[in-house]
C-alpha cells in the first residue's frame, strides 16, 4: 500500500469498513490482508525492531497473528472503534513473542555447539555426547 495523500498508509475509517465486511462474510478480503501487511511492515521498521536479521519472518508471523485474531475485534463493544490500534498491538506482541522464541532457540543452539566439542592439547577437537537435560 502506498501512502495516501493525507499521510496515512492505513486509515481507521477504511479499516473499519473492511472489518465490517469481514464480520458479515467471515472471509478476509485482499484489501484487509494488505492492511495487515502494511501495519506489520511499517511497525517492523520502527527503531526497536529494525535491526533484527529475521525481520521478514517477524512480519510474516505478525500478519498470521492478525489473521488468526481478526474475529475477536468487535466494533460494537467500543465507543470509538479503532481497528488500527487493535492490530498494531497484535503486531507488537507478536514481534515480542517471536524475538523471545528466537532468543531461546539461539541459546539452545549455542549450548549444543559448546557442549558438542571438547578440545585436547593439540588443538584438535573431538565430539562428545550432548546432555539434553541441561537444555531445559
Amino acid at each position: 500500500m502506498k501512502k495516501k495523500k493525507d499521510g496515512y498508509y492505513v486509515t481507521n475509517k477504511e479499516m473499519l469498513l473492511e472489518m465490517e465486511k469481514y464480520n458479515e462474510s467471515g472471509i478476509i478480503s485482499e484489501e484487509l490482508g494488505k492492511m495487515f501487511m502494511s501495519i506489520a511492515t511499517n511497525y517492523a521498521n520502527k527503531g526497536s525492531f529494525a535491526g533484527y536479521t529475521w525481520k521478514r519472518d517477524m512480519i510474516g508471523e505478525a500478519v498470521y497473528t492478525c489473521v488468526r485474531y481478526a474475529y475477536n475485534f468487535d466494533a460494537k463493544k467500543q465507543k470509538v472503534p479503532n481497528p488500527f490500534a487493535y492490530f498494531t498491538q497484535i503486531c507488537y506482541h507478536s514481534f515480542l513473542n517471536f524475538i523471545k522464541k528466537q532468543k531461546k532457540h539461539s541459546k539452545i543452539k549455542d549450548t549444543c555447539f559448546n557442549m558438542s566439542y571438547i578440545f585436547n592439547e593439540s588443538d584438535q577437537y573431538m565430539k562428545k555426547a550432548i546432555n539434553y537435560e541441561q537444555l531445559k
